[in-house]
């Protein structure tokens, strides 16, 4: 693991640090290899209910590392092409597939600068808590190219198709306000109880059972490519996977009970 990606596992909430303050937590290609891993790993993981990302000191994270772009300004139109397409295909795409794959609840911890590869790991989160310091860019435009972590698949079903266009063909920062009434953000509280909040969500969904988070996740996650009728019949197939957990028992068992449930994923 990168050092500057921090781990923290804790009661079934996985916490993912973007840790390098003095650049607004740039990423680098090595930074972005590290979460890659990480993302990756999260499916098989078992202990791990909810996933938390965040950035370490004031902001959340301000994109890809430029410095690390020089080969991007090859003389040669054909090697800057080839070198570009080929980074989006090698660091992009494994990043935020790998992230749209993790089946726990993920949620953005957010303060300060999400510009870019930042903005996107808000946009591909589940739920987003962000803090009034926060402020939200697609800038891509404005350096020359187009949207490259999947921006173009994930604004237009988050905030319709004509606020996606306003956002990425400006390439205009948006203040936390503003970027909640468009339904990026979920909850919006001051910047003081940023950590407080995000904690709480974290563990209210941590203490629900797992199989039902996960199989609810995908459903809706997988809603837009069905019909109605499909819709149905995955949420029988769904219902089926959680009937047959331990955790419905004891949920069905607890309500009728009236005591609190213990959930075991299982």
């Amino acid at each position: 693991m990168s050092p500057e990606i921090l781990i923290d596992k804790k009661d079934g909430v996985a916490t993912v640090t973007i840790n390098r303050p003095p650049v607004k937590n740039a990423l680098t290609a090595a930074m972005a290899r590290a979460l890659t891993t990480f993302f990756q790993s999260l499916p098989s993981d078992a202990a791990t209910r909810v996933v938390v990302l965040t950035g370490g000191g004031t902001d959340f994270c301000s994109g890809a590392d430029l410095k690390e772009l020089s080969v991007s300004l090859d003389p040669s139109a054909q090697t800057r092409s080839l070198a570009v397409s080929r980074q989006v295909r090698e660091l992009s795409w494994p990043l935020f597939l790998a992230l749209h794959d993790i089946p726990q609840p993920v949620i953005a911890s957010v303060r300060g600068h999400a510009v870019g590869a930042g903005a996107q790991l808000c946009l591909s989160a589940d739920l987003v808590v962000a803090s009034e310091t926060a402020r939200i860019s697609i800038p891509q435009v404005r350096l020359g190219h187009s949207v490259d972590h999947g921006e173009s698949w994930y604004l237009p079903r988050k905030v319709g198709l004509g606020r996606a266009l306003q956002l990425v063909l400006l390439g205009d920062s948006i203040g936390a306000q503003e970027a909640e009434k468009y339904g990026i953000i979920n909850w919006l509280v001051s910047d003081a109880l940023l950590e407080q909040r995000t904690s709480e969500i974290a563990t209210k969904l941590a203490n629900n059972p797992p199989v039902a988070l996960t199989q609810t996740k995908r459903l809706l996650s997988n809603s837009f490519g069905r019909s109605l009728g499909e819709q149905f019949e995955a949420e029988a197939r769904a219902i089926g996977v959680c009937a047959a957990s331990a955790d419905f028992v004891e949920a069905i068992s607890a309500a009728t009970a009236k005591r609190k449930p213990v959930f075991t994923g299982r």
